[in-house]
This record gives structure tokens, sequence and C-alpha cells, in this order.
């Protein structure tokens, strides 16, 4: 609050990528705060890697966010109409792309179909199951998983569509024929 006080007209950037750093934000989302400490006429511009109770990728949003500035930078004076919130857009969508493996892996982590302990052919459901997570988890415009996508591929694996009719649910490595694991939550 004390660099806005004493410098009311200085922008400032911010760019939190750590293991829950959303959190990090959150009370700038609430009303009261923004308006007992008058943040709404901050020249503020906060980005974040995740939500407050996710982890952040190892990949780094730094290094996606300064590669497309300095992009930005050298295409000027073409590209003097990008705004912040644009660059900020682009690269989280680069972000996400760029970390694709992780997050799919972060996804097995948490739910794996339950084929793979009746197939006789483990690696081929391996593979399936990556092809299917690798078509669903960037595919949003921001790189972010598409969660109608993912939904629907749930719905295809229960229903028996996507394994030939075999009806196949998601359970956590660690909790196997447990608590079925919904992929949107997971």
């Amino acid at each position: 609050v004390k660099l806005f006080t004493e410098f009311p007209k200085t922008p400032v950037i911010c760019l939190l990528n750590y293991c829950r750093s959303g959190g990090g934000i959150e009370f700038l989302r609430r009303p009261n705060t923004r308006k007992l400490l008058g943040a709404n006429d901050w020249p503020l511009f906060v980005m974040s890697s995740c939500q407050a109770h996710h982890d952040a990728l190892v990949g780094g949003l730094w290094d996606t966010f300064f590669f497309n500035l300095a992009n930005s930078i050298a295409a000027l004076p073409k590209e003097k109409d990008k705004t912040l919130n644009d660059l900020f857009f682009i690269s989280k969508r680069d972000y996400h792309r760029r970390n694709r493996y992780e997050l799919k892996d972060i996804v097995k982590t948490l739910a794996f179909p339950s084929i793979f302990a009746e197939s006789k052919d483990v690696n081929a459901v391996a593979v399936r199951y990556d092809t299917d997570l690798a078509n669903v988890v960037c595919a949003s415009k921001d790189g972010s998983p598409d969660f109608d996508k993912v939904r629907k591929m749930q719905e295809q694996y229960k229903d028996g569509t996507r394994w030939s009719g075999k009806k196949v649910v998601f359970y956590h490595p660690n909790d196997w024929k447990g608590e079925e694991v919904d992929l949107v939550e997971a």
C-alpha cells in the first residue's frame, strides 16, 4: 500500500510463479479489501501461474512471459496495440502448452483408468490414456484444460464408447478400487 501512496502513478507488474501463488492475490479479489486499500485505483497488474490450492508447473511462467515480452518489443511498432493482458494471455497459453507433458503426468498421478489393471497390454492402455489426455489437457484457447472435453472423455470411458464397450472408471493409483476419481476435480 505504501508504494501506491508514495508513487501513485508508477505502474507495477507482478508475476507470481510458485505453488499456490493464486492464493497470494486472493485478497485483491475481495471488494471490501479493494475498497479499504483503494486498490481499484492502483496501476497494478498481477499474474499468477496457478490457483490458490494448486501447484505451479516446473517450467515457469517467467521464461514464457519474458520470451513473449521480448518478441513483442522486437515487433514494435507493428504490435504497438498489444496490451499487457494480451501478453499475459499468450504467455499463459504457451506456458501450459510447453508444459503439456507435466500436466498429463500430474493428472496420471491422481487418476488412472480401471482397465489398466484388467488389460493384458498395459502399454496400449497407457498410450491411449496418454493420447486422450494430450488432446484435452491444453485444449482451451488459453492452453489450460478444456473441462468440457475432459468431462466428455471421462463419459466416453465410463459408458464404454472409448474402450469398445468396456466401461472404464478412474481410480487414484494409491486407492485402487476405492472411490472413483473425477478427472475435472483431479
